[in-house]
């Protein structure tokens, strides 16, 4: 399982705020790089949210729960004879 963001949202609060991508990602203390990569699809071979990133965003908007914001993505792995079979839900 990994943490990712809900779709979308990370613009979302961006565009709340009014803000640029640079001054997004100063208001939250992360560099630009790393909000660019977290804003990624998560089937982007880029995309990266470290934990650290993850705290900046609910450090800076505390009327957010986690739930809001992140969600876990499942990743199942289900094994048949010789063949595997991936899964994916949430």
């Amino acid at each position: 399982m990994r943490v990712i963001p809900k779709p979308g949202i990370l613009n979302q609060l961006q565009e709340d705020k009014k803000m640029t991508e640079q001054e997004f990602a100063d208001f939250l203390g992360a560099s630009r790089s790393s909000l660019w990569r977290a804003k990624l699809p998560v089937d982007d071979n880029r995309f990266s949210l470290g934990q650290d990133v993850m705290a900046k965003i609910l450090k800076n908007f505390p009327e957010k729960s986690f739930e809001d914001i992140f969600f876990l993505e499942h990743v199942s792995q289900v094994c048949y004879g010789n063949t595997v079979i991936n899964s994916g839900g949430i």
